[in-house]
Parts: structure tokens; sequence; C-alpha cells
């Protein structure tokens, strides 16, 4: 099964106190669309606003309700649920936080699906699963539960009976049916794995997955230096090795403590740069671990592994943070891979978080659906909403009027005297 997604909504989470939903749905169908389920639906997707404004929890939402799907089912009993609510409100604190998913599925089971679940400290208050016809728009209940009481369709969940009666309270019904092998639960669960979401923080660790398919696939390779060379980071080739990595291994246990240092191999990679004599011809090369690479460069490195296997297997990538340590004309070239049909061959989807108005300055290039805008009330409630809310003329320069406050989701800063 292979999902496009649709929507996303959080409410109650964090900075969102009440329902925010995203939403790849475009009005017309064009270059910068496919056709999904019934669903026009855009290749890439952008989140502008200001510092602490939202855009991080929105990714933060798709993250935790993704690994939530994934994992709940190996959850212990009694363990506190990551319930993080609306802090700043009375009324908000004790109420459940609610995640909403709408995809399309094609290849296997396919059609348009919504899934939801709500859920506080100590176990799901509700899950509901639908599945939307594409003619009529009418839903069929696939997951129906409150609390404790679940009702499912026989006709999709094979062993309805037993497959709810295994479902604890901390535990989502989905992530169960999977665990239990229910075709249908794993088809989903699987097809969740190919929605990925890097943070700012932690894009890093993306690292060893570009590294290791940079080692064992040479298809991979000679893609991943081809889009190097098209960034310009003068690199001509790249090697990887391994090496003996000295870590840790810390067991803490009540009355018990243990620290001991062992070493793990790991495998690093090397880029190639080329060396000039006096005439300015390349005469060698001399090789640069990745770690002693600029910021930009360890960045795009890191996030490259993700993109092209993105691209190639039509999967959705989530990127927090786009531009951090990237030049503007770089995450230009970054989402134009997204949007051409020659290298975006599966419908890939990319939505990012980003501070860079100069994508908003490609006004022949991009439509209004594809921007989106956080900001926060007088209340501290944060709020989300897209640029094709606004009425404009078409030759409307985005960056300007965005910069000008026309669309909000600006920071309020003070002026500093001169």
């Amino acid at each position: 099964m292979k999902i496009s997604l649709i929507e996303f909504s959080v409410q109650n989470f964090k900075a969102f106190k009440d329902k925010a939903t995203f939403s790849m749905v475009a009005r017309k169908n064009d270059g910068h669309t496919f056709e999904s389920s019934g669903e026009n639906l855009l290749k890439t997707s952008f989140v502008y606003g200001p510092n602490a404004s939202g855009k991080t929890t929105i990714l933060d939402g798709f993250s935790l309700m993704r690994m939530a799907i994934l994992t709940s089912a190996n959850i212990q009993e009694k363990v506190e649920l990551p319930h993080t609510p609306f802090l700043a409100s009375v009324d908000s604190k004790n109420n459940p936080t609610i995640f909403e998913l709408a995809f399309s599925a094609t290849e296997s089971n396919e059609g348009a699906y919504r899934y939801s679940f709500s859920f506080v400290k100590d176990h799901i208050v509700t899950e509901r699963m639908v599945k939307i016809s594409s003619s009529t728009g009418s839903e069929k209940n696939l997951i129906d539960r409150k609390e404790q009481d679940i009702k499912l369709d026989a006709n999709c969940f094979k062993d309805a009976e037993m497959l709810g009666s295994k479902t604890r309270k901390e535990a989502l019904f989905l992530s169960v049916a999977a665990q239990l092998n229910d075709p249908f639960a794993m088809a989903i669960m699987n097809a969740l794995r190919n929605m990925n979401a890097i943070s700012s923080l932690n894009y890093i660790n993306y690292q060893q997955f570009t590294i290791k398919e940079f080692k064992n696939h040479a298809g991979f390779k000679e893609n991943f230096l081809k889009h190097l060379n098209a960034a310009d980071f003068c690199i001509s080739g790249g090697h990887t090795e391994e090496i003996d990595m000295p870590t840790i291994d810390i067991m803490d246990v009540p009355e018990k403590f243990s620290a001991i240092k062992k070493m793990e191999k790991t495998s690093i990679l090397s880029l190639d740069h080329p060396i000039y004599d006096k005439n300015t011809k390349t005469t060698d090369t001399f090789k640069l671990p990745l770690d002693q690479e600029s910021m930009g460069t360890q960045k795009f490195v890191s996030i490259l592994g993700p993109i092209i296997d993105t691209l190639e297997k039509g999967k959705v990538l989530l990127i927090d943070e786009f531009d951090n340590s990237l030049h503007p004309l770089l995450t230009k070239h970054i989402v134009d891979l997204f949007e051409s049909e020659e290298t975006n061959k599966h419908n890939a989807q990319l939505i990012v978080t980003t501070h860079d108005t100069s994508l908003l300055g490609y006004r022949d290039e991009f439509i209004k659906d594809q921007f989106w805008f956080t900001e926060k009330d007088e209340h501290g409630a944060a709020k989300l909403f897209s640029l094709a809310e606004f009425d404009m003329r078409n030759d409307t320069e985005y960056a300007k009027k965005y910069l000008e406050g026309r669309f909000g989701a600006l920071p309020f800063i003070g002026s500093v005297k001169k």
C-alpha cells in the first residue's frame, strides 16, 4: 500500500487549543498536483510563521501520531501517555488531545481514509477510522471506539471480536491489530512507515541512513553525487569506511549501576574534493570526513538520503526548519525536485516549515494553496491558516506582502534606538 497525505489535524495539543487542519488538497488540477482517490493533492507545501507560533508543533503532532500508531501496542500498563494539552486555558488542561489523519491509499486497499484518536494521560478516549467514498463522499465506519467499547467492521478486520478484546485502554486498536497480524492493519502500519518527519534537532540522525544507502546501493551513490554536483559543493566523489567507535553501555536499575565502555563498528562518509595546479587544472583529490565539512554540507548530506528515498518510492517527507544552514537557492533546488515530473515520478510529497521568504517570491512557480501560516492570538493559542484564504490578484508579490504584515504570522519586534 502506498499512501499520500490529504489532511492532518491537531486539537488541544501544545500551542493549539482549537482544531487546526493542514491540507494538501488543491482547488484545481495543475502541474503542482496529482490525483489520488478523487482528490487533487499538492506535491509540496510550506508553513511560515514567527518563532514559537506553532509551526514545529504541527510536525511534532504528526510525528507523535505516527509513533503512537506504530508503537502503542507495546506500551506497558499504567504508563502515562504523552498528553500535552494547551495549558493557557483552564478548560483545556484536562481535555483530550485529538489527532486526525486523512490519507489516500493506492496499490492495495485503494481509497481515501480518515483515522483519528483522542487520549488523556492514562487511556485512549476515542478511536475512529472511516473509508470515504470518492464518488459520494459518504463514510463507512471501520473502527468506532469510545473508551473500551470498540465496534469494528468484520469485513475489514478478520477475527474482529478477538482483536477488540486484546486491546488495552492505553493502546490503539489499530496498533494492536497490526501486532496480531491483521492484514489490513498491517498494510496501514507499513504504509505509515513511508511518512517521515525530520526535525531541526534530529536531522543529524539521518546521516547514518544516508551513509548506509551510499555504501550499499550503487544507484543511490550515483544519484547522491549527482545532486551534490548540481548543488555546487565542489565534491567529485565519496567513500565509506568502517571504524571502531567508543560507546558506553549504561545499566541503571534499582541498587545497581554500571557503565561499561565498549567499541562498536560504525560507517563514516568522506567526500572527495579536487586539488588544482597553478593553471587551475585538476591534478588530484583530497578526502574530507563529513564531520569536518561545513554545517550546511552536513545538513544537506543528512537530509539528501531521505529526499532521494522519498522521491524514488513515492513517500511523504516533512522537514522542520527547512532553510536552516541551507542557501535559498539550495532550498529551491530541493523543492524543484519534488515539483518536477521528471524527478518525482511517483508523486512523493514534501511539507516544510521555513522562514525562507524567497520561496514566497516565486510568484509564477507556486500557487496560493501551497502556502500556510501560523500565529498566536492574544491568549497564546496558535492558529493555522492558508494563503488561499486571502483574496488577491494573480500578480500580487506574496513575499513583499507577507513581510509588510498583510497576512499576519509575523513577530512583533520592538524597534532599536539608533
